[in-house]
């Protein structure tokens, strides 16, 4: 069993507003992402809400758990430290997707964490010409390494410490496309939409 937690406390601060309401392709941007990590075969799908948290909460698809993050105006880290702790005891692994990667398909945490749970490596990430990129899984021994996390920074650090032993998912760049600014919800938004559904 994998879990999958997606990142949706942060504070849009580029964006001027939470971009994940931002409608996009007639829907609210975080819910794409969601989607994608109901469907990519988890036991579990973990949602780490901070600003506008109930707002967000509302337009989320059914079969998500949220946890709250109070913390959340202390960076990303935090969100992952609380994600980390409400993962399921029988996880062997999870996989970190963030909330404004609409276009990342379901198939991308599904292989990471069959990475893990199957090639036996303690850590799996996406990648754009073998530079580590969001989405990335992580082997149950390191959840104390993220639980360590602190400030407005990543799992990068975490990565780059595991990279000699860890699997790189190569992917199309513009599958890990994620959203900042208008410009890019603009921009996005005159693309295709996904085709992908809960389930």
């Amino acid at each position: 069993m994998f879990s999958v937690i997606v990142l949706a406390a942060g504070g849009s601060s580029r964006m001027g507003s939470n971009k994940l309401l931002a409608s996009i392709w007639g829907r609210p941007l975080v819910v794409w992402s969601v989607e994608s990590a109901l469907s990519s075969g988890s036991g579990e799908v973990i949602v780490v809400l901070g600003l506008e948290a109930e707002r967000v909460r509302e337009v989320l698809p059914p079969g998500v758990r949220v946890v709250m993050n109070r913390e959340w105006m202390e960076g990303v880290s935090s969100s992952i430290r609380r994600g980390v702790e409400a993962v399921d005891s029988d996880s062997e692994a999870a996989v970190i997707m963030v909330a404004d990667q609409p276009l990342t398909p379901p198939a991308i945490p599904a292989i990471l964490a069959s990475l893990i749970l199957h090639g036996r490596h303690p850590l799996a990430s996406a990648a754009v010409g073998g530079m580590p990129r969001n989405p990335a899984a992580f082997h149950r021994r390191l959840f104390g390494e993220l639980l360590a996390l602190r400030g407005d920074k990543g799992a990068r650090s975490v990565i780059d410490s595991h990279l000699s032993d860890s699997a790189l998912l190569e992917v199309p760049e513009d599958m890990l496309l994620d959203v900042d600014t208008a410009e890019d919800l603009a921009g996005l938004s005159r693309r295709p939409p996904p085709r992908r559904g809960a389930g």
